[in-house]
């Protein structure tokens, strides 16, 4: 996420691209050339779903202290992104805490991600989104927070992280009423009710990556139906100028700007019409980006994890780089991704005729 980190990310990067099976066609690898020319897409856009905490700065954490906090109710999505930068471990955790003192508090976890304790970020931002994305890692959770009660969430007792290894999570979450949520870096050996208590809140570093966003879910659906394009339709998205979510920074009461909207949930859905498949391709154009999605196909009832690309880290190293997900017949579609921690955006998605 930082543009250092980015640049160092970019140098290391070694290209293997691979195949994966997706729909019934093999992803492959596409060159998208300088002078390439496309139609923008035109399509309806609806954003719903939880609020989003998002918890990413300071991104590398070099003291102890309360990360980011909030109070919030319904139905919630928490993304965190930190990095243990001091010599020796430290215990990254996730407090719920009852502050009210009168009735107790039933919550869910309905979904949720999680990876870390690598140096390659990269692959532990796209591993998170796996598990997340991926209907059979899913281990619905739930539990009660007694009157003025706490539970750490990530496992209980905190994670414990090496010098220099990041964690990286996304957690879908439902309260029935109101519960704060912080997420802290202290000793390993703190009791973590005490610190979550009198902890300071550390403030933000040079990247501002931290906030509470409404409405994390961002829908698209294109008007018209794709049929083999005489010129190549594009969705740019992720991008400044279609716009970043904006909330509110929980712990300042300042504005707040989700730059890369990481812990959004895009879906866009489309269809394919005419007697001639489709290609769909996935095109970043920021950097390396190593993620997972999910590519449905209403028609058929089908739900296809989708590996973005399928080796580890082998996708925008080169500004032309992109990969054909799928060639896709008539029907219905919808594909699934959010910006992956570590990766760099924005993407595109183009629908092509195929050869």
């Amino acid at each position: 996420m930082m543009n250092l980190k980015k640049a160092l990310q970019a140098f290391l990067v070694t290209i293997s691209c691979g195949m994966l099976n997706v729909a019934g066609a093999q992803q492959r690898p596409v060159f998208i050339p300088e002078d390439y020319v496309t139609e923008q897409a035109q399509a309806d856009f609806v954003a719903n779903g939880p609020k989003l905490l998002f918890s990413d700065s300071p991104e590398t954490v070099y003291r102890n202290g309360i990360l980011y906090r909030d109070k919030v109710e319904g139905d919630v999505r928490l993304f965190l992104h930190h990095v243990n930068g001091v010599a020796g471990k430290k215990k990254l955790a996730v407090m719920l805490k009852n502050t009210d003192n009168l009735r107790p508090v039933h919550y869910k976890v309905t979904r949720s991600g999680a990876a870390g304790f690598a140096y390659d970020y990269m692959r532990d931002g796209k591993n998170s989104q796996k598990e997340y994305f991926d209907d059979s890692s899913q281990k619905p959770q739930e539990g009660k927070l007694g009157f003025g009660g706490s539970r750490e969430l990530l496992s209980g007792r905190g994670i414990i992280l090496p010098t220099d290894k990041l964690y990286t999570a996304t957690v879908d979450l439902h309260f029935d009423k109101p519960v704060e949520v912080s997420v802290l870096m202290c000793e390993t050996k703190s009791d973590l009710e005490l610190f979550n208590e009198a902890a300071a809140i550390q403030p933000m570093d040079e990247h501002p990556l931290r906030g509470t966003f409404e409405a994390a879910d961002w829908n698209y659906t294109l008007k018209k139906p794709v049929k083999a394009p005489e010129k190549p339709l594009m969705l740019e998205l992720a991008t400044s100028q279609e716009g970043y979510a904006k909330g509110v920074d929980a712990t300042t009461g300042l504005p707040a700007e989700n730059y890369g909207n990481y812990g959004v949930i895009y879906k866009v859905n489309f269809t394919v019409a005419g007697k001639k498949p489709i290609s769909f391709i996935l095109n970043p154009i920021g950097g390396p980006f190593a993620g997972y999605g999910v590519l449905e196909n209403k028609t058929k009832g089908e739900r296809q994890l989708v590996a973005l690309p399928e080796q580890t880290v082998c996708l925008g190293s080169k500004i032309e780089e992109a990969i054909e997900l799928a060639q896709l017949k008539a029907g219905d579609y919808s594909f699934i991704w959010s910006p992956p921690g570590a990766s760099n955006l924005p993407v595109q998605l183009i629908w092509e005729k195929t050869e």
